[in-house]
């Protein structure tokens, strides 16, 4: 089968690979639609590990149920959470599994193959089935949905509440989007990008956007919200980012950190004593969560179409991942079409 690998830093390779088969504890999906996921874009920079296929967040339809024909028959419509938990560890018996001992060890996309392929094999327990009325891109657009959606909930996003979502990538977006949904009062975004900005406001969730380069952003962040803001999610990473995020949060107010950086980040622990700001971290989703936005995307509730950029084969995903690189580029999302 035709599947897309890292070969170097910066650098996907097509490649012609084994069709995997399904197994006695793994089924056989067709991969109809993959999304491109920043942490993608992270692991393509790193250019590690090689010969990875990459690709967690899609769309596709049951090839082979293998060990789960009780519950799959071939050609019904899935998505999957892109996990193996063990089942047995402290956090698996309470549904977390994303922090799972295991995860790591068996993640798809990340340490084992992806989903930027013809075929993958996944957990059944894992499978989820789609409504017919959903398309597979927003099949695809599940996964990342999820993800802000556990941001949102960690940081208890209340009708009424002002909210400052830093950074307009895919998750930044969706956070946005989520906290309307929740009954944001307020919803403010900031990003450095010109043109990712006015595509923010254009989706409809956000009230206001702000010049993330502006030296005077705090100020106005500040005045627009009478102080601050009472929940702000980082969905960017860069240490900036993170600064203005504690920076703009008002008294008693909240940070969940969305975004991902792998290196040190100072911060002004004063200000967050000084305004009692609580900071959490935000990472996967449980499987409830997930089951939610396959609930609100079926139902519309949730509109994901409006965030898909472009829609590209195995040979086009190299130039995908530049585009969605590039800092001048206004593209949140770009799926695959294997």
């Amino acid at each position: 089968m035709k599947a897309v690998a890292i070969e170097g830093k910066c650098q996907l390779k097509l490649i012609d690979t084994d069709q995997p088969q399904a197994t006695d504890s793994k089924l056989l999906i067709k991969v109809e639609r993959t999304g491109i996921c920043g942490s993608d874009i992270h692991m393509w920079h790193n250019g590690a590990p090689v010969g990875l296929i990459m690709g967690h967040e899609f769309g596709g339809t049951i090839a082979d149920p293998g060990p789960a024909k009780d519950k799959f028959t071939a050609g019904e419509r899935v998505t999957v959470l892109p996990a193996n938990p063990c089942m047995e560890c402290k956090y698996c018996q309470q549904r977390l599994y994303a922090a799972c001992v295991n995860y790591m060890a068996d993640a798809p996309g990340i340490s084992t193959p992806g989903a930027y392929a013809e075929y993958f094999l996944a957990n059944p327990m894992m499978v989820r089935k789609i409504p017919d009325a959903m398309s597979m891109e927003q099949g695809a657009m599940v996964e990342p949905s999820a993800v802000a959606l556990r941001a949102v909930h960690l940081g208890n996003v209340q009708p009424g509440d002002r909210v400052l979502v830093v950074g307009s990538g895919i998750i930044g977006l969706l956070c946005a989007a989520w906290a309307r949904i929740s009954g944001a009062a307020y919803v403010a975004l900031s990003e450095l990008n010109p043109s990712r900005r006015e595509k923010a406001l254009a989706f409809g969730d956000v009230d206001e956007v702000f010049d993330a380069g502006d030296p005077k952003l705090q100020k106005k962040l500040l005045k627009a919200t009478d102080g601050g803001f009472d929940k702000t999610f980082e969905c960017a990473g860069p240490a900036p980012a993170v600064q203005s995020a504690i920076g703009a949060t008002g008294y008693g107010g909240t940070v969940v950190l969305v975004g991902v950086n792998y290196d040190m980040v100072p911060i002004y622990t004063m200000r967050v004593n000084m305004r009692e700001i609580m900071i959490k971290g935000s990472y996967g989703y449980s499987p409830e969560e997930f089951d939610t936005c396959i609930d609100y995307i079926a139902r519309q509730a949730l509109k994901t179409d409006r965030f898909v950029d472009d829609i590209v084969g195995l040979d086009g995903v190299q130039n995908a991942f530049e585009r969605l690189n590039d800092p001048k580029g206004d593209a949140v999302k770009i799926m695959v079409k294997p």
